[in-house]
């Protein structure tokens, strides 16, 4: 618990920022009328790890600001996707398809969004020769290893739920 409080102070806060815009997000979408299922494409844990690495590095260069706002944006378009799934093919398929990763992608959200934290001021110290780089390798090691590992696996949860749902 004492890693998590001094790696990441605002976790919880976060956390609920997301699972706000998760609410809005199921709330619009359960104003409108959605249509059947359609086909999904070919889905690999390797392009879900790189879809969420990339998010998660632009959230980076954003600053804190910028990755709530995204993290937020994400949240409120799953909670929107969550209500569309359910109507195209059921609450019970959704769940199976949703029950392990968005959890496990939702706390890498919250994570990186302290990546953003403390990014920009330990890079900007670290330029300013008021830190040295491995400071900056450290720092951002101790906060995005955990979120890394979250992203990992969500990707192997998603790949996995899908695989098991086309069978």
């Amino acid at each position: 618990m004492a890693f998590l409080s001094s790696h990441f102070p605002c976790l919880c806060h976060d956390f609920l920022r997301i699972l706000a815009a998760l609410a809005g997000g199921v709330g619009l979408a359960s104003l409108f009328t959605w249509g059947g299922s359609s086909e999904v494409g070919a889905i690999s844990a390797a392009r879900i790890l790189l879809h969420n690495a990339t998010l998660a590095l632009l959230a980076l260069f954003l600053t804190h600001y910028g990755a709530v706002a995204m993290m937020m944006l994400n949240g409120f378009w799953l909670g929107m996707g969550l209500v569309a799934s359910t109507a195209a093919v059921g609450l019970h398929t959704t769940f199976s398809l949703t029950v392990v990763h968005v959890p496990l992608e939702i706390a890498a959200w919250a994570m990186t969004i302290q990546g953003a934290r403390l990014f920009w001021p330990t890079f900007l110290a670290t330029v300013r020769k008021e830190r040295s780089w491995l400071h900056l390798v450290q720092k951002m090691g101790a906060v995005l290893a955990p979120a890394t590992i979250f992203y990992i696996l969500a990707a192997l949860a998603e790949w996995a739920e899908h695989a098991l749902a086309e069978r």
